[in-house]
């Protein structure tokens, strides 16, 4: 008969279980988990299991131990399901063969510490992660953060990377070996982080200074951007092509030539805990989108400098477009991009010149898209002699066009 593998978490910092947890611990065949887990129980008279990456592999290892009729005890830190393995193993174990027993999380532990309520907290984990786009795109909306670190991103390397980005409205508690007798709590700025030293087993949490200060979700004048003289997609254009760009939650988004950096730094207040790259060659205009990505608290934008489509290379595969400039008479940029995009990504093209209108559309019908375009000309208020007029802006052609799934 298969018995299910039971998940057990164990109380952050003293690792222990509770009392139905313990029982099932010791009447289980095997335990399995990381070496500090295992370490925990030196009493256990079953075998141990190491757990090993990756996921997969470990996971036909369980499988095969279930399936000989064994009793197998994961043991997990806190609660298994808030960025622990439980999540990574029921897709591939199914959900009638786990069994979950969870303990406290690190995260409402160290919300009693502080007298917080812990659900007020976006929860992020940089555990195993690279990208930080999760903690800016909180930090854009003024969210307090409770932050899972690893030996690589530690404090100290997260308080650098918030003082490179530029965000200057946030304090920090670093709250290390919690629950045990060197448990150790220190708050202050980012700056005074950058030489801190402490146990790998900690959380961060990070406080807004000012939870008021709500920036506007779309709209933003054109002449509030720094910008050189006409260098900036306008209002009505930008949200129309940033409209049709049909931007969801956890996107990564390109703008290709993104002059002073409007289309990406307004897109990415709609598009929540989304990942934007503006792409530019001329250096002092990636100066020119940093000081507004740092007026605007923009945070989860990135600046690449670089001649493309060379500079594509290294960065995540989109799931969106927007190229500014039309695709120019060398379209070698926009068939690398269109090539990255993911199956069922959306690149907008806006266009000015007849010759780049039509080298989009024939580039789309001849990758077998589907497209569709507008023309948009628009006129906003002027002041002239004591009354009121409207200018015209130049007409732009916007073009949108969806890769085929699979």
């Amino acid at each position: 008969m298969r018995n299910p593998l039971q998940i057990i978490g164990l109380h952050p910092g003293t690792l222990k279980p509770t009392p139905e947890a313990a029982q099932s611990i010791f009447e289980a065949d095997a335990i399995s988990g990381g070496k500090r887990l295992l370490d925990a129980f030196p009493e256990f008279k079953g075998s141990r299991f190491p757990f090993k990456s990756p996921v997969k592999k470990y996971a036909r290892a369980l499988e095969e131990l279930l399936q000989k009729g064994k009793k197998v005890v994961l043991l997990a830190d806190g609660d298994p399901l808030l960025f622990g393995i439980a999540g990574s193993l029921i897709p591939l174990l199914g959900n009638a063969n786990v069994n979950i027993i969870p303990s406290l999380s690190t995260v409402q532990v160290g919300a009693a510490r502080l007298g917080r309520s812990w659900k007020d907290f976006e929860i992020i984990s940089l555990h195993g992660r690279d990208d930080f786009s999760p903690l800016f795109a909180a930090m854009q909306r003024n969210r307090d953060c409770a932050v899972y670190t690893d030996a690589s991103n530690t404090p100290q390397v997260i308080a650098r990377r918030l003082i490179d980005k530029g965000v200057d409205n946030y304090s920090m508690t670093v709250l290390a070996q919690l629950a045990t007798k060197d448990e150790k709590i220190s708050a202050g700025r980012p700056e005074n982080f950058l030489n801190f030293e402490c146990a790998d087993l900690n959380i961060i949490i990070f406080s807004a200074d000012n939870k008021s200060l709500n920036a506007p979700i779309f709209g933003r004048a054109d002449d509030s951007f720094t910008r050189e003289k006409g260098l900036i997609t306008k209002l009505p254009v930008r949200a129309a092509g940033i409209g049709l760009l049909d931007l969801r939650e956890g996107q990564t988004v390109w703008d290709l030539g993104a002059g002073c950096g409007s289309v990406a730094i307004e897109a990415s207040f709609v598009a929540g805990n989304s990942r934007f790259f503006a792409m530019e060659q001329n250096p002092q205009r990636i100066e020119i989108i940093k000081e507004n990505i740092r007026k605007f608290r923009a945070w989860s934008v990135e600046t690449i400098c670089g001649v493309m489509p060379q500079s594509l290379t290294e960065r995540p595969d989109p799931d969106r477009i927007f190229m500014g400039g039309g695709i120019g008479r060398d379209d070698s940029v926009v068939r690398e991009a269109a090539k990255r995009l993911k199956p069922g990504g959306r690149i907008v093209v806006h266009a000015i010149l007849m010759g780049s209108i039509q080298r989009s559309r024939d580039l789309f019908e001849e990758m077998g898209w589907n497209w569709q375009s507008m023309m948009i000309q628009a006129s906003t208020s002027d002041k002239l002699a004591g009354d009121i007029r409207y200018k015209a802006h130049n007409p732009v052609t916007i073009l949108w066009a969806d890769k085929p799934e699979g």
